[in-house]
C-alpha cells in the first residue's frame, strides 16, 4: 500500500468499527503525521480520498469530520423489539431472520421494553456498531415523546431504516403496520352483529396501534348511534410490562365498574386478564360478557374460553419488513419511501355469543367479592 492509502485505510476501519462516528472531529493532520510518520502531502491525498467517497468531508477553519458511515457493506442488521421471548414477537424475528439468513445477514437482536430511554440507548449504541440496517418497533413516550429524531439521523448518515407494527406521525420513514383501525371496526361490527348494542374496549393508551383499534371501535359504534358509556372506554398504561398490566385491570373491578355485554380489548394478554379477573367476579365469558381482542397470539388458542380475536400475521410482517429493509440496504439512495398497510381478519372462537334474551341490563360488579 502507498504511505497515503495507509491512512485512508485507518480512518475508514475506524469509521466502520464505530471508533469514530458521523459527526465526530477525525484527528489533525499534525497529529496524523505523529501518528503515521509521513509527510503532509500525504496525510491530504488521504483525507481527498475519502472525501471522494463521502465519507468525510473538510470545513474550513475547523477541520475534517465523519460524515457517514462506510458504504462497504458489514452484512449485519439489527431489530428492535419491545420483548424478544414473549407473546407475538417470536414470530416476527422467525419471519425477519429466515429472509435476513437466506441473503446472507447476520441479525442482532434488541429489546427496547416499552421505555423511550432505553430505546434510545440501544439506538445509540448501534450507531457506534458495524450495522449495515434496522427495523424497529418504535417506541412513544410520556406526552408523545418518541426518538423519530434520532432515528432520522441515524437514516441520514447511511443506516438504512424500517418501521414495523408502529410508525411516527408526522415523519417519513419505509414503515409496515397493521389496518389498526380497520381491525378495531371489524371487532365491533362482529359483536354487533351477534346482537351486542352495549360495547366497550379496553386499550393500552400509550401504544399508537391500540389507540387506533380503540378509534375504530368507537368509530363503528357511532356509526350505529350507539350508546357509548364513558366507563365503558377503559384505557390502560399497558405497554411497558405485563404485571403493571394485570395490576391495572384488577384495579377496575376492586372499585366496581358497571360493564356492558361486550368488550373489545387491544391485545389478547389484556383480554385474558380480563376474564380471569371477571371469572374472579362471578362473571361467565361469553354468557354474561363477550370479548374479542387482537394479534390471535398463541394465547388466543389455549385460553378459556378460546379468545375471538383479530389476527396480526406476526411471521409475514417480519418477513416483508426484512425484504423491504434488503431493498433500502441495496438502494441507500433511492429517495422514495413506502409505507405497507396490511389488512387483518377475525378468528371467530369461543370467547363470543349472543347477549342473553330478554336483554339484561348491564352486569355489575359486586364488591364484595
Amino acid at each position: 500500500m502507498k504511505k497515503y492509502q495507509i491512512v485512508s485505510a485507518w480512518i475508514r476501519e475506524s469509521i466502520e468499527a464505530g471508533r469514530i462516528d458521523p459527526g465526530d472531529k477525525l484527528p489533525s493532520e499534525s497529529e496524523l503525521i505523529r501518528r503515521f510518520g509521513i509527510s503532509r502531502n500525504s496525510i491530504r491525498q488521504a483525507v481527498n480520498e475519502l472525501v471522494r467517497e463521502g465519507l468525510v468531508e473538510t470545513r474550513h477553519g475547523m477541520g475534517t469530520f465523519c460524515t457517514k458511515r462506510s458504504a462497504q457493506s458489514t452484512m449485519n442488521v439489527a431489530l428492535v423489539c419491545l420483548r424478544m421471548g414473549a407473546y407475538i414477537f417470536p414470530r416476527i424475528i422467525q419471519g425477519c431472520n429466515s429472509v435476513m439468513q437466506k441473503n446472507g445477514y447476520t441479525l442482532q437482536l434488541n429489546e427496547s421494553w416499552y421505555d423511550l430511554d432505553e430505546e434510545e440507548k440501544v439506538l445509540k449504541g448501534l450507531r457506534r456498531k458495524a450495522v449495515d440496517g434496522l427495523i424497529l418497533i418504535p417506541v412513544y413516550g410520556e406526552g408523545a415523546a418518541t426518538n423519530a429524531g434520532l432515528v432520522k439521523k441515524l437514516e441520514s448518515e447511511g443506516l438504512a431504516v424500517v418501521l414495523l407494527d408502529n410508525e411516527y406521525e408526522g415523519y417519513d420513514f419505509t414503515s409496515i403496520v397493521l389496518d389498526d383501525f380497520q381491525g378495531g371496526v371489524s371487532g365491533a361490527s362482529h359483536l354487533w352483529e351477534m346482537g351486542h348494542r352495549e360495547i366497550g374496549v379496553l386499550y393500552s393508551s400509550n401504544y399508537r396501534p391500540k389507540i387506533l383499534r380503540k378509534d375504530g371501535v368507537l368509530h363503528f359504534l357511532s356509526t350505529q348511534n350507539a350508546t357509548i358509556k364513558k366507563e365503558w372506554i377503559i384505557g390502560i398504561d399497558g405497554q411497558s410490562s405485563p404485571f403493571k398490566t394485570y395490576g391495572q385491570i384488577r384495579e377496575l373491578f376492586r372499585f366496581g365498574i358497571s360493564l356492558p355485554t361486550a368488550i373489545v380489548c387491544s391485545s389478547d394478554d389484556e383480554a385474558i386478564m380480563l376474564i380471569y379477573q371477571a371469572r374472579q367476579h362471578g362473571i361467565r365469558v361469553p354468557e354474561d360478557l363477550s370479548v374479542v381482542s387482537f394479534d390471535n397470539s398463541d394465547l388466543s388458542k389455549v385460553s378459556h374460553p378460546r379468545l375471538t380475536t383479530i389476527d396480526h400475521p406476526s411471521e409475514y410482517m417480519g418477513e416483508l419488513a426484512a425484504k423491504m429493509l434488503i431493498d433500502r440496504m441495496q438502494r441507500r439512495e433511492a429517495p422514495w419511501r413506502t409505507k405497507s398497510i396490511i389488512e387483518s381478519k377475525l378468528i371467530n372462537r369461543d370467547s363470543v355469543c349472543s347477549p342473553a334474551l330478554p336483554h339484561r341490563s348491564s352486569v355489575s360488579i359486586d364488591q364484595t367479592s
